[in-house]
C-alpha cells in the first residue's frame, strides 16, 4: 500500500503538467547512452566471510545503459530505460578481505515519467522510474582468479527486486538534435525475500538524440 500511495505522489504532478497545456499531443522523442556512477549501500548479515565479517555490499559502483522517451504534450515525456552497474571488490569497504575477482552485478530496468521545461539551450527535468532487476553477488575470499583450481571459500548469490528510482537532470542543447544530458537519482529496491537492497545514489552523463 505504501508503495502504491508514493507511486501516485511521484507520477500525479507529471500528468497535471500535460493536462493543462492544449498543444499538440506528440511532439517528438529522444533517446540515448549514458554511462554513470555511484556509491551503493547494502550488508548480508547471513553471509559471514572467514574474517568472522558479514559479507558487505558497500562500495563505488559505475555501468552503462540508456533511454527512450516520447515527449507528450509541453512538459511530459513517458518511456522506458535500462541500465547494468558493477561494483568490484577493489572498490568496496571490504577490499582487504576480498580477493580480485569479488564482484556485485546490478541490472534494472522499466518505464519512466518525468517532467521537462524545454528551454532554448536548457531543459531541466523531475520524474521517476519503476520496474525490476537483479543483483548478482560473487564474493571469493580466498583464491586467486588467475588459477585454474576450485576455490574452497566463496559466496555466489542472485537476488531478484522491484524498484522506484526518482531522479532529477538537465539536458543541455549542443543543436535541436543532441543533448548532453546530466542527472543524478536515488534507487529505491524493495523484495519480499531480500538480503541485500541494491540502494544509493547514481550521477549519470551521456548523450541524447532528439527528433
Amino acid at each position: 500500500m505504501r508503495q502504491r500511495l508514493f507511486l501516485f505522489l511521484l507520477f500525479c504532478p507529471l500528468w497535471v503538467f500535460a493536462a493543462k497545456d492544449s498543444t499538440a499531443v506528440f511532439q517528438g522523442y529522444s533517446g540515448g547512452m549514458m554511462v554513470h556512477a555511484g556509491y551503493l549501500f547494502g550488508d548480508n548479515p547471513a553471509a559471514v566471510l572467514p574474517s568472522g565479517e558479514s559479507l558487505s555490499s558497500q562500495g563505488l559502483t559505475a555501468g552503462i545503459g540508456g533511454s527512450l522517451r516520447i515527449n507528450l504534450k509541453r512538459h511530459l515525456r513517458v518511456g522506458c530505460e535500462g541500465f547494468v552497474s558493477t561494483m568490484n571488490s577493489q572498490l568496496t569497504n571490504q577490499r582487504n578481505y576480498l580477493q580480485s575477482g569479488s564482484y556485485v552485478r546490478t541490472g534494472w530496468g522499466g518505464v519512466l515519467a518525468d517532467a521537462c521545461w524545454r528551454g532554448e539551450r536548457f531543459w531541466p527535468f523531475i520524474g521517476g522510474s519503476v520496474g525490476g532487476g537483479a543483483m548478482h553477488t560473487l564474493a571469493v575470499a580466498e583464491g586467486r582468479e588467475e588459477d585454474w583450481l576450485p576455490e574452497e571459500s566463496a559466496v555466489l548469490h542472485k537476488q531478484s527486486f522491484m524498484y522506484v528510482n526518482p531522479y532529477a537532470g538537465i539536458d543541455f542543447c549542443l543543436t535541436p538534435r543532441v543533448h548532453v544530458c546530466l542527472r543524478v537519482d536515488w534507487m529505491l529496491a524493495f523484495a519480499k525475500r531480500s538480503i541485500v537492497h541494491p540502494t544509493g545514489p547514481r550521477l549519470y552523463v551521456g548523450f541524447m538524440f532528439c527528433h
